[in-house]
């Protein structure tokens, strides 16, 4: 495995993981109950966005410049589904789309 894909492959589990820990919490009951308050979801959205954006690119670069695997093409996958997540989640808090 190359650098590029095992950047992409760990960015894209490290990202889901977190996005699977943020939805945890936002849906975790009450605010008061949480584990995780408002600062601490904003910090785990952005690094986890940050982490999404730095794996998108080196999966990118990884597919352009070698021969594509499988691994390659589903970490490109994850990552730009996780991506289009993030930035729609953005949209709509900042554009009150919906």
């Amino acid at each position: 495995m190359t650098l590029n894909t095992t950047i992409s492959v760990l960015s894209a589990l490290i990202s889901w993981a977190l996005a699977v820990f943020l939805a945890t919490q936002l849906l975790s009951g009450t605010f008061d109950g949480r584990t995780c308050q408002t600062t601490c979801v904003q910090t785990v959205f952005w690094i986890s966005f940050a982490i999404a954006i730095v794996g998108l690119i080196f999966s990118i670069g990884g597919i352009s410049i070698g021969k594509s695997n499988w691994i390659k093409i589903i970490a490109l996958l994850a990552l730009v589904g996780l991506s289009g997540i993030y930035i729609t989640t953005i949209l709509i808090g900042n554009f009150n789309i919906l």
